[in-house]
């Protein structure tokens, strides 16, 4: 064969492999359907509207975690920004135990090597706002900087990030975001 037909062939085949690894991706989204309660809570907002597609949203609260020593014992402490502590870790003398915690360990048959604690003072639950809360969220590009801003509906800025803007990244972005919409309206 010639050089041509392998490159040729050479070309295809890593096209193919492309295509199957986005295929995979997008098969990695975690789809959904609704419930009769959210499906009636949608239909309420939007009494025309066609629900077409559902995927599972993960969002997070922002947390932090502290390592830290105590008396030479390590702890791990997770608590949010506004000082909720969420969860503390702690690393436990593994004579110390309580009855019921150690008998099941011997139970194991195996040599204990380490021994943690955790407590859980704090979870993330959903609470239904009185009001709802409006946010605009922009993308805007001022002094070659691309600014990301949320702006509350009295006008106020809430949030403000400024990335380094790239030209070539802000378009293949926005047509990553018009092709994942576009993804979004097809019917499955």
């Amino acid at each position: 064969m010639t050089r041509k037909t392998w490159i040729v062939i050479g070309c295809c085949i890593t096209f193919a492999v492309m295509l199957c690894a986005v295929a995979y991706a997008e098969k990695g989204e975690k789809e959904c359907s609704l419930s009769a309660a959210a499906q009636a809570a949608v239909k309420a907002l939007f009494p025309n509207g066609v629900i077409e597609k559902c995927k599972i949203e993960e969002e997070s609260v922002k947390v932090t975690e502290a390592t830290l020593k105590d008396n030479g014992k390590e702890a791990e402490v997770t608590l949010a920004d506004d000082g909720t502590v969420a969860e503390v870790t702690t690393a436990e003398d593994i004579n110390a135990l309580p009855d019921a915690v150690a008998k099941t360990l011997k139970a194991q048959g195996a040599e204990v090597k380490e021994v943690k604690k955790g407590v859980t003072y704090a979870q993330l639950k959903l609470v239904k706002l009185d009001t709802p809360i409006t946010v605009y969220e922009a993308e805007i590009i001022k002094d070659g900087k691309k600014i990301e801003i949320e702006i509350a509906a009295d006008g106020k800025i809430i949030e403000q990030q400024e990335k380094k803007c790239d030209k070539e990244k802000d378009d293949d972005d926005k047509k990553k975001d018009d092709d994942d919409e576009k993804g979004e309206h097809e019917k499955d």
